[in-house]
Protein backbone atom coordinates (compact mmCIF):
# COMPACT_ATOMS: atom_id res chain seq x y z
CA UNK A 1 0.00 0.00 0.00
CA UNK A 2 1.44 3.37 -0.93
CA UNK A 3 1.77 6.15 1.62
CA UNK A 4 -0.98 8.12 -0.11
CA UNK A 5 -3.57 5.38 0.25
CA UNK A 6 -5.96 5.43 3.20
CA UNK A 7 -5.17 2.83 5.85
CA UNK A 8 -8.59 2.42 7.42
CA UNK A 9 -7.49 -0.18 9.97
CA UNK A 10 -4.73 1.94 11.47
CA UNK A 11 -6.96 5.00 11.46
CA UNK A 12 -9.79 3.07 13.15
CA UNK A 13 -7.48 1.75 15.89
CA UNK A 14 -6.14 5.26 16.50
CA UNK A 15 -9.69 6.63 16.67
CA UNK A 16 -10.78 3.94 19.14
CA UNK A 17 -7.78 4.74 21.32
CA UNK A 18 -8.70 8.44 21.22
CA UNK A 19 -12.33 7.67 22.15
CA UNK A 20 -11.19 5.50 25.06
CA UNK A 21 -8.95 8.33 26.28
CA UNK A 22 -11.80 10.85 26.05
CA UNK A 23 -14.22 8.48 27.81
CA UNK A 24 -11.82 8.21 30.74
CA UNK A 25 -11.68 11.99 31.32
CA UNK A 26 -13.50 13.46 34.32
CA UNK A 27 -16.80 15.16 33.30
CA UNK A 28 -15.49 18.71 33.91
CA UNK A 29 -12.39 18.19 31.78
CA UNK A 30 -14.41 16.41 29.11
CA UNK A 31 -16.86 19.35 28.96
CA UNK A 32 -13.93 21.76 28.70
CA UNK A 33 -12.49 19.80 25.75
CA UNK A 34 -15.80 19.89 23.86
CA UNK A 35 -16.39 23.56 24.67
CA UNK A 36 -13.22 24.42 22.75
CA UNK A 37 -14.40 22.75 19.54
CA UNK A 38 -15.44 24.77 16.49
CA UNK A 39 -19.06 25.96 16.59
CA UNK A 40 -20.16 23.57 13.82
CA UNK A 41 -18.95 20.55 15.77
CA UNK A 42 -20.59 21.84 18.95
CA UNK A 43 -23.84 22.20 17.00
CA UNK A 44 -23.54 18.61 15.80
CA UNK A 45 -23.05 17.41 19.37
CA UNK A 46 -26.17 19.32 20.44
CA UNK A 47 -28.17 17.92 17.50
CA UNK A 48 -27.08 14.33 18.17
CA UNK A 49 -27.71 14.72 21.91
CA UNK A 50 -31.24 16.03 21.35
CA UNK A 51 -32.00 13.10 19.06
CA UNK A 52 -30.56 10.52 21.48
CA UNK A 53 -32.35 11.78 24.61
CA UNK A 54 -34.72 9.15 25.92
CA UNK A 55 -33.21 6.52 23.64
CA UNK A 56 -29.83 5.81 25.24
CA UNK A 57 -28.13 6.31 28.58
CA UNK A 58 -25.67 9.22 28.58
CA UNK A 59 -26.91 10.87 25.37
CA UNK A 60 -24.27 13.60 25.68
CA UNK A 61 -21.43 11.09 25.70
CA UNK A 62 -22.90 9.17 22.75
CA UNK A 63 -23.40 12.45 20.87
CA UNK A 64 -19.77 13.39 21.42
CA UNK A 65 -18.60 9.99 20.18
CA UNK A 66 -20.80 10.29 17.09
CA UNK A 67 -19.43 13.75 16.35
CA UNK A 68 -15.84 12.52 16.72
CA UNK A 69 -16.52 9.63 14.36
CA UNK A 70 -18.22 11.89 11.84
CA UNK A 71 -15.42 14.47 12.04
CA UNK A 72 -12.90 11.67 11.57
CA UNK A 73 -14.76 10.32 8.54
CA UNK A 74 -15.73 13.62 6.87
CA UNK A 75 -13.28 16.04 8.47
CA UNK A 76 -11.48 18.37 6.11
CA UNK A 77 -13.52 17.52 3.03
CA UNK A 78 -16.42 19.42 1.63
CA UNK A 79 -19.51 17.26 1.42
CA UNK A 80 -23.01 17.77 0.13
CA UNK A 81 -25.75 16.66 2.47
CA UNK A 82 -29.04 16.59 0.61
CA UNK A 83 -32.13 17.97 2.29
CA UNK A 84 -34.75 15.45 3.21
CA UNK A 85 -37.38 17.07 0.97
CA UNK A 86 -38.12 13.80 -0.81
CA UNK A 87 -38.79 12.04 2.50
CA UNK A 88 -41.00 14.90 3.69
CA UNK A 89 -42.95 14.83 0.43
CA UNK A 90 -43.41 11.07 0.59
CA UNK A 91 -44.64 11.24 4.19
CA UNK A 92 -46.96 14.13 3.32
CA UNK A 93 -48.42 12.17 0.41
CA UNK A 94 -49.04 9.13 2.61
CA UNK A 95 -50.73 11.38 5.20
CA UNK A 96 -52.96 12.87 2.48
CA UNK A 97 -53.90 9.40 1.25
CA UNK A 98 -54.67 8.17 4.79
CA UNK A 99 -56.71 11.29 5.61
CA UNK A 100 -58.69 10.88 2.38
CA UNK A 101 -59.40 7.25 3.26
CA UNK A 102 -60.67 8.39 6.67
CA UNK A 103 -63.12 10.72 4.96
CA UNK A 104 -61.31 14.05 4.67
CA UNK A 105 -62.59 16.14 1.79
CA UNK A 106 -60.41 17.19 -1.12
CA UNK A 107 -61.06 20.83 -0.20
CA UNK A 108 -59.88 20.30 3.38
CA UNK A 109 -56.74 18.49 2.21
CA UNK A 110 -56.08 21.18 -0.40
CA UNK A 111 -56.25 23.96 2.18
CA UNK A 112 -54.33 22.06 4.86
CA UNK A 113 -51.42 21.15 2.57
CA UNK A 114 -51.58 24.28 0.39
CA UNK A 115 -51.89 22.30 -2.85
CA UNK A 116 -54.30 22.40 -5.78
CA UNK A 117 -57.20 20.03 -6.28
CA UNK A 118 -55.36 18.48 -9.21
CA UNK A 119 -52.29 17.83 -7.05
CA UNK A 120 -54.41 16.23 -4.31
CA UNK A 121 -56.15 13.95 -6.83
CA UNK A 122 -52.78 13.00 -8.37
CA UNK A 123 -51.34 12.17 -4.93
CA UNK A 124 -54.37 10.02 -4.06
CA UNK A 125 -54.11 8.20 -7.39
CA UNK A 126 -50.36 7.65 -6.95
CA UNK A 127 -50.77 6.39 -3.38
CA UNK A 128 -53.70 4.15 -4.35
CA UNK A 129 -51.54 2.49 -7.00
CA UNK A 130 -48.65 2.13 -4.55
CA UNK A 131 -50.95 0.62 -1.92
CA UNK A 132 -52.44 -1.79 -4.45
CA UNK A 133 -48.93 -2.85 -5.51
CA UNK A 134 -47.96 -3.50 -1.89
CA UNK A 135 -51.07 -5.57 -1.15
CA UNK A 136 -51.52 -7.55 -4.35
CA UNK A 137 -49.25 -10.26 -5.63
CA UNK A 138 -47.58 -9.65 -8.95
CA UNK A 139 -48.64 -12.53 -11.18
CA UNK A 140 -46.26 -11.73 -14.00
Amino acid sequence: MSEQQFDGTADYKELQHLLTDIDSLPPELRADVFNHLPAMLQSLVALFEAELKGVVKNPGQHAQRLMINQANYLGGIQTYTPRNDKLKTTLRNIAIYNAHNRGASIEKLRVEHRLTDVQIYAIIKEQTLAERTRRQLNLF
